[in-house]
């Protein structure tokens, strides 16, 4: 009977450690997605984030101006990280510019990659954080902070000048946010940097290679 209840014991105890593992992987998980920015929780009042070009065209008009480009389905940075060799092809897109958004345009389907708040009196609302154009820096780092999104030794961030969108040589501060969507990339967003003005003015979204218009 020793023997019988022994192997009961030592039975039971693999199956608690087994289920502390399933529970601490499930909860790891949990905190990984928690801790990156999705492309759908992002929603703009009437304003397209993924969708169709018709749907786009229908809703928002037509764009201001556009130019064509290409896109590897594999963001090149995953070839040294993890050794995946970007394929050769690339993909036919266009960038559709209206004046506060910018749009990728992929054979029927189109997402959002580009938003200035300064060009708009609309909230950006991701997950239950809403974004305007009046929004500081400090302000925006306590909420990020408080979902989890930012942690002031791991997460990056840089101090500079402008160096894509617009050639201004304005000071700016860009916070890089973990990106659900393509881990190899991040959600950027851009605070004015001067004595006077702390304020948020654009925000980036990378191209949505996981579930997404790019493969």
């Amino acid at each position: 009977m020793k023997k019988q209840f022994g192997v009961y014991t030592f039975i039971n105890k693999q199956i608690l450690s087994i289920s502390m593992c399933l529970l601490s992987f499930l909860i790891n998980i949990r905190a990984q997605n928690n801790e990156s920015v999705s492309m759908l929780d992002v929603s703009i009042p009437g304003v397209i984030i993924v969708g169709s070009y018709t749907q786009l065209i229908e809703l928002q008009g037509k764009p201001n101006s556009s130019f064509f480009s290409t896109v590897n389905p594999i963001n090149p940075r995953c070839t040294k990280e993890c050794g995946i060799v970007s394929p050769a092809n690339k993909l036919q897109c266009e960038y559709l510019i209206y004046d506060a958004f910018e749009y990728l345009h992929v054979g029927d389907s189109v997402q959002l990659v580009f938003v200035d708040l300064r060009k708009t009196d609309l909230s950006v609302y991701i997950d239950d954080l809403e974004i305007i154009k009046s929004l500081n820096q400090n302000k925006f780092i306590s909420k990020i902070s408080k979902k989890g999104w930012w942690n002031y030794e791991c997460s990056e961030y840089k101090i500079g000048k402008i160096e894509s969108h617009y050639c201004t040589n304005t000071d700016v501060n860009c916070f890089h946010l973990d990106y659900t969507e393509d881990p190899y990339s991040s959600v950027i967003f851009t605070f004015y940097n001067t004595f006077f003005n702390k304020k948020i003015w654009w925000i980036e979204f990378p191209i949505m290679r996981i579930g997404g218009i790019v493969h």
